[in-house]
């Protein structure tokens, strides 16, 4: 677990990872060289996956964001999640339980190229068994893990 100024020191970050080491530092009570020391620490233990920029789809064209449930047959589980991986359209795959194996989240500039999509390519080049798509008519939360 982390310490309480570790954690303060997160959620700054997580506000603005651009927030200079000067602020935090100043932020939570200690030296500029403390807080490097428990960045660094905090990368090294895995606390911190990478510092990175999020970019907004919408201004991409990227209008429409599509939920896919796939039944994959099980004997091609192994060759076709590498590949499915490899589509610029799915943003996040999950290897899941129950009656769908995945999972996937889409995104798409508008219905006509998510239909392109699923009768060209995820139908055309995949051995799905069974799927659902699900088109998000407003995101209501949408975030990563955050503190």
């Amino acid at each position: 677990m982390v310490s309480k100024v570790d954690n303060r020191i997160l959620e700054i970050l997580q506000r603005d990872v651009r927030t200079p080491i000067s602020k935090i530092a100043n932020e939570v009570g200690l030296s500029e060289n403390g807080v490097r020391y428990r960045l660094e620490k905090l990368e090294k233990d895995g606390y911190i996956k990478s510092y990175t920029i999020l970019l907004n789809p919408w201004k991409f064209g990227k209008k429409l964001i599509a939920i896919f449930n796939l039944e994959i047959e099980p004997k091609a589980m192994r060759n076709t999640l590498p590949k499915l991986t490899e589509l610029d359209e799915f943003i996040k795959i999950y290897q899941t339980t129950g009656q769908f194996s995945i999972n996937a989240i889409g995104l798409f500039d508008n219905e006509e190229s998510l239909t392109r999509f699923i009768n060209n390519k995820l139908l055309f080049e995949f051995p799905i068994q069974n799927y659902t798509v699900e088109v998000v008519m407003r995101k209501v939360k949408d975030t990563d893990y955050e503190i």
